[in-house]
Formats: structure tokens, sequence, C-alpha cells
């Protein structure tokens, strides 16, 4: 449900909210605090599946996208227990450092199969200001996101729970 809901936004609305020329990239941001709760196995799945769906919905390049998504998660989730996410630099750190690495990957991927050129500064103006506005954002979504993985753990818990019971 939030990956539909954000995937519609990233769409529709923050096309035309972009601050020079860079629009957030509430996907990414969520895939990395996805990432973070679930591991590197789950979260590199999730990013490489919802980047092969961005890929055929507006790519040039099809598997770039999926690729980097597939990167960025993975090294994102093998800190999953190993840092406290209360923290607010958490946050900020993980949706900017990895916003970045996405983009390193994307351009050097989108570069080899030809579809752009890969020009240094213009690519470290974009991928920090597209990393400074996913911390910023990541830093308010994070803690509801938080909240709602609890819930989802907890539901999970007991139906589990309920199901060992009956089970026997």
């Amino acid at each position: 449900m939030v990956f539909l809901l954000s995937l519609l936004l990233q769409t529709t609305i923050l096309p035309f909210l972009k601050i020079g020329g860079v629009m957030p990239d509430l996907l990414l941001i969520f895939l990395i605090f996805l990432a973070l709760f679930r591991g590197s196995s789950k979260g590199g799945i999730a990013g490489f599946f919802v980047g092969l769906l961005e890929d055929l919905l507006v790519g040039r390049c099809l598997g770039s996208r999926a690729l980097s998504g597939f990167l960025t998660c993975y090294v994102a989730g093998v800190f999953e227990g190993k840092v406290y996410k209360e923290n607010p630099l958490v946050p900020f750190s993980f949706a900017f450092l990895g916003s970045v690495f996405y983009q390193l990957v994307f351009f050097v991927v989108q570069g080899f199969a030809g579809v752009s050129f890969f020009s240094f500064w213009p690519f470290v103006r974009y991928a920090v200001l597209q990393g400074l506005l996913n911390g910023v954002i990541g830093v308010l979504l994070f803690y509801p996101f938080s909240n709602l993985i609890q819930k989802e753990r907890r539901s999970s818990q007991f139906f589990r729970l309920y199901a060992e019971v009956f089970r026997r």
C-alpha cells in the first residue's frame, strides 16, 4: 500500500515539486527503510522488483533501475539490527547515502548501455541534491513508516501464534 501510494505520488504530483530540477524519490526512501527493517535479502528483492516496475513504466534502459534498486537496498539491508534506528541521523544518513549510491549505479549502468553520457559534476550536483531532499523527507517519513512496520510485525506474530494454537 505504501509503495503504491508512493508510486502514484512519484508519477503525478512530485514532478511539479522539483527543486533545482531534482525530484525527491519516495519509492527509494521507502525501499531503503524497508531494507533497514527487513534485511538485505528482502530489501534487495523489493528494490529489484520496484526498480523493474519503474523501468517498465518510465525507463529507457531496462534493468538500470532494477539493478540500482537491488544493490542499494541490499547494502542498506546489511545494516539491519546494526544501527540504532531511533537516532534521527539514521534516516537522514541512509536516505542521503542510499540516494547517492543509487544514482551512481544508475548513471554507470546507463553510461555502459550507451543511453546517457556520464558527466561528473552534473552527476554530483544531481545526486547530492536528491540525496539531501530524500534525507530531509526521510526524517519526516521514517517514524510513521517505523510504526507501520512494528504494527505489521505484531499482527503477523499474533496470527502465527493463533495458527500454532489451533494447529494442535
